[in-house]
């Protein structure tokens, strides 16, 4: 499989997910949001030309008491952290279990921390309890007040995945 920016040419009619939102965005909406420079999203594409999945990363802000879980003391004299958003990470459903979404995920953060401004925290979407349990193995932590986020470290991702 290779991991390549979604353009027009990627034929995404057939991909379905099993999250309806997820595969509405991927056939209608994504294409827009990459020419809108509002999302980079990228497609896993095998040898044949068929997407096996795709990933969506934005840019965000968030306020580093909001990942400390409360006003606890700031690490930084700054109180607002760079992140990036994992808005969506699907798989079609016809290739689950195969490792795709492990190697799409490793592939996004790679990208993150290749990035001429590193963003500091990957915040991630969650979309249902399958997609909980894979975070959670991939080593995001749920926000105390927002259970269908979670998020990690880029720094602690770069430092896990090395071990």
């Amino acid at each position: 499989m290779r991991i390549e920016p979604l353009t027009q040419a990627h034929e995404r009619g057939g991909f379905r997910c099993g999250v309806p939102s997820f595969d509405k965005y991927f056939r209608a909406q994504a294409g827009r949001d990459v020419a809108k420079n509002l999302a980079a999203i990228f497609a896993g594409v095998l040898p044949e030309g068929k997407i096996v999945g795709y990933y969506a990363l934005s840019s965000a802000t968030v306020l580093l008491p909001d990942l400390l879980g409360g006003p606890q003391r700031l690490v930084s004299r700054y109180p607002a952290l760079t992140a990036a958003r994992l808005t969506r990470l699907a798989v079609d459903r016809r290739h689950r279990g195969q490792g795709y979404a492990a190697v799409l995920l490793a592939d996004a953060l790679n990208r993150l921390r290749a990035s001429p401004v590193r963003p500091m925290a990957v915040i991630a979407e969650i979309p249902n309890e399958a997609a909980r349990y894979f975070l959670e193995h991939a080593g995001f932590q749920s926000f105390i007040d927002q259970p269908n986020r979670a998020f990690r470290m880029l720094q602690a991702a770069q430092n896990r995945e090395a071990a």
